[in-house]
């Protein structure tokens, strides 16, 4: 499993999770840290930390500041500043993102773009 760049508390502070049981359709945005272990297919914006969890299957364009894949996110990753795509994760869909990290174990298929986001792409601030 990854180990976040501040020796693990990161990944303590998650106060959203949504259970391997739970099934949501639509748009999600958190400002707090999130845990997925359900379905979900979608929009999701997260201002902060979002892990996809090994038992996830995510269908959906993500935003996020961090974005830790332990399950299967298929879609677009967009204007993150860290993809860690762990091992047993799998992302299939292009990604943007300051920084792209692929665990020996892990797949990724699709394109990458790394460095600062262009202006033109610029959305509106997270709202909650």
């Amino acid at each position: 499993m990854a180990e976040p760049k501040d020796g693990g508390n990161a990944w303590q502070e998650v106060r959203v999770s949504l259970g391997p049981d739970a099934e949501v359709t639509g748009k999600l945005s958190f400002v707090t840290a999130t845990r997925i272990e359900g379905k979900l297919k979608g929009e999701v914006r997260a201002s902060g930390l979002l892990i996809v969890g090994p038992q996830a299957i995510v269908h959906a364009t993500v935003e996020a500041a961090n974005l830790v894949v332990l399950g299967e996110l298929r879609g677009q990753v967009q204007g993150a500043g860290r993809v860690e795509i762990c091992a047993g994760g799998r992302l299939y869909g292009d990604v943007e993102s300051k920084c792209l990290v692929v665990q020996e174990g892990a797949m990724f298929e699709g394109q990458s773009r790394m460095g600062e986001r262009r202006p033109d792409l610029a959305r509106t601030e997270l709202t909650t």
